[in-house]
């Protein structure tokens, strides 16, 4: 089994000593959230994941979900787990205790999902939608569904699931051949098959409520080809009562196969086929195209902010297994002299080109760490600060942040996991030292939740046009503001003004695509993934310049040891990643000629 050991005092850290939440009394709950509070519950999760989930990880990966008799079975250890993780209530954290959650802010749930996602991938990808779901049927279900099938899920009595990808499409849902019709009842008749669907079937609980997308036909009886006539549909794997809540029989939803993946292979992947299944829509009548959406942006946004922080988890995992090994392989003498003069080799740490390895990877899932912290914040701050400046601020970063954390950290994540894997050599390669599950499993974040070259075209087409560009300028705003407050400080002057340096270099690069679109239609979408790997790479230097600034002010105990190692990593950063922007902007300078000029049937 690999190691891990949860990140509980760097969370603890990065939640009181960075972003000082008890002193946010103006955000509601926020005074309760004591370095003993928060210390308490990070720990309590570590227990259970460590010692619950991390052991049946790599056996479950290995064993596999499996489909006997149109069901699935999941892997040995599973069911007994899931029972212990509903009782914990590790999956309701964030949610409001009106409908049984435990009220408590963002930033504990990002620290929780890290923590999951590294000892139990798979086995969180079953309940991954409950508190959204539960979340989003409170906001804009009927009244029936919230009395009846939100404090199931919350209670993890039943699972959900986000169904919308076809065999034929999965982006450009104009293209979704789901269809629902209405019945005499109120309900709609829903048919059609989707793929992909996590948790789609298993044993772990009595029922699935899937959310679906389908198309629905006019009043003139048509079914449009635009998303004009894309609605959300709720489809309870057993018959449901909705005047009493009481679940009947099998509702016409079948699965048909699952998927056998790279990674992730204890998390049932489905082909699901709805033959005329008993459906409910979502959102009412009459509320356009946009409304009719409403409850599937809620879930899709929720869905990539989780996916982001997986690239942390096996960031973070990956090096602290290859980091062990580092410091106990024996290969070779340093560059600067023999350092283990009593051993037959040096630990090969003390090479520089492992060093590169370790710690890039050590210094973005740190950094990351901290980001995404912060971006939690932002939500509730969006959510709940009393001035209306302040919310509006918030608002555009985790809009902004939302596709550049999908995409960017789980690049990242996967590299920096495909890194470790090469610290050990060989023996990365083979499974008994669980890196290759890693490798495996961290790929598939930078596919699902919409790929991410989806959302770097999502960032430069939509997240920074809207509002006539306003976020492009708020954050420049957001991180000059600390460049700004870190300049006059000896220490960590230097980073301050190379962060803003490659503020300027994203701005030439905006210009650059700006000037290019007036004659090239191709040309904001060829520059797409390196602008948003450029807002990537200064997002995560801002959150090291102000970690930098922190390890300035603290106490002495933490200053020698915290800090120290804060301040280096910060150098880390600096030093290897922002020159990156600059071969960045010149490939966005380039224009997209090259990737265009090719005819398609030869390319």
């Amino acid at each position: 089994m690999p190691l891990y050991r949860s990140p509980v005092e760097d969370h603890q850290f990065l939640l009181h000593h960075h972003l000082r939440l008890s002193d946010r009394t103006e955000l509601p709950g926020f005074a309760d959230l004591t370095p003993g509070f928060t210390g308490e519950l990070l720990s309590s999760a570590a227990r259970f994941h460590e010692e619950v989930l991390h052991p049946i990880n790599a056996p479950g990966d290995q064993e596999g979900a499996r489909l006997v008799d149109g069901r699935v079975i999941t892997p040995q250890g599973f069911r007994e787990a899931w029972a212990m993780h509903s009782d914990s209530g590790w999956h309701r954290l964030t949610l409001p205790e009106g409908i049984g959650g435990a009220g408590l802010p963002p930033v504990l749930s990002v620290a929780v999902d890290e923590i999951g996602v590294a000892t139990g991938h798979a086995f969180k990808m079953y309940g991954g939608f409950c508190a959204p779901t539960a979340h989003m049927l409170q906001a804009l279900g009927d009244d029936w569904m919230k009395t009846h099938v939100v404090p199931r899920l919350v209670a993890g009595d039943w699972t959900a699931t986000m169904c919308l990808t076809e065999s034929h499409c999965g982006t450009d849902l104009r293209q979704i051949r789901t269809r629902a019709v209405p019945a005499a009842d109120g309900s709609w008749r829903l048919s059609g098959s989707k793929i992909f669907i996590s948790g789609g079937d298993h044993d772990l609980t009595e029922n699935i409520v899937h959310i679906v997308l389908a198309k629905v036909p006019g009043d003139d009886g048509r079914v449009a080809d635009d998303l004009s006539a894309v609605h959300v549909f709720l489809v309870s794997k057993l018959e449901l009562d909705v005047a009493t809540g009481q679940l009947g029989a099998p509702n016409r939803v079948g699965v048909s196969a699952i998927e056998h993946k790279m990674g992730i292979e204890a998390s049932a992947t489905c082909v699901l086929d709805f033959d005329q299944a008993r459906a409910w829509r979502i959102a009412g009548q009459g509320a356009g195209s946009s409304g009719h959406m409403a409850a599937m942006f809620l879930l899709m946004n929720h869905a990539r902010l989780g996916t982001a922080i997986s690239g942390i988890a096996y960031a973070d995992m990956a090096y602290q297994n290859a980091a062990a090994y580092a410091r106990e392989r024996l290969s070779g003498r340093s560059a600067a002299g023999v350092q283990a003069p009593d051993q037959a080799a040096d630990p090969i740490v003390v090479h520089a080109d492992v060093r590169r390895l370790l710690l890039e990877s050590r210094a973005f899932a740190e950094g990351a760490r901290a980001l995404a912290l912060r971006v939690a914040l932002y939500q509730s701050e969006a959510a709940d600060a009393p001035d209306p400046a302040q919310r509006r601020t918030a608002s555009d970063m985790v809009e902004l942040m939302t596709p550049v954390m999908k995409a960017y950290f789980t690049d990242c994540g996967f590299n920096a996991a495909n890194a470790c894997q090469q610290v050990l050599g060989g023996h990365g390669y083979v499974r008994d030292w669980g890196l290759e599950q890693m490798v495996r499993n961290a790929r598939i974040g930078q596919i699902y939740e919409g790929a991410n070259g989806v959302q770097a075209i999502d960032l430069v087409t939509r997240k920074l046009t809207a509002h006539g560009g306003r976020r492009v300028g708020v954050f420049r705003d957001v991180l000059l503001a600390s460049v700004e407050r870190c300049t006059p400080l000896p220490a960590i002057a230097d980073l301050a003004q190379r962060l803003r340096q490659g503020l300027d270099r994203l701005a030439q690069a905006h210009a650059a695509v700006q000037r290019q679109a007036a004659d090239d239609p191709h040309a904001t979408t060829a520059a797409a993934h390196d602008l948003l790997t450029m807002y990537g790479i200064l997002a995560v230097g801002w959150a090291w310049l102000e970690l930098a600034e922190v390890a300035l002010r603290l106490p002495e105990d933490l200053a020698a040891t915290v800090g120290r190692s804060k301040r280096q990593l910060a150098q880390v950063w600096m030093d290897r990643q922002l020159p990156c922007l600059a071969g960045l902007a010149e490939r966005i300078q380039r224009g997209s000629v090259a990737l265009m000029a090719m005819d398609g049937a030869q390319v």
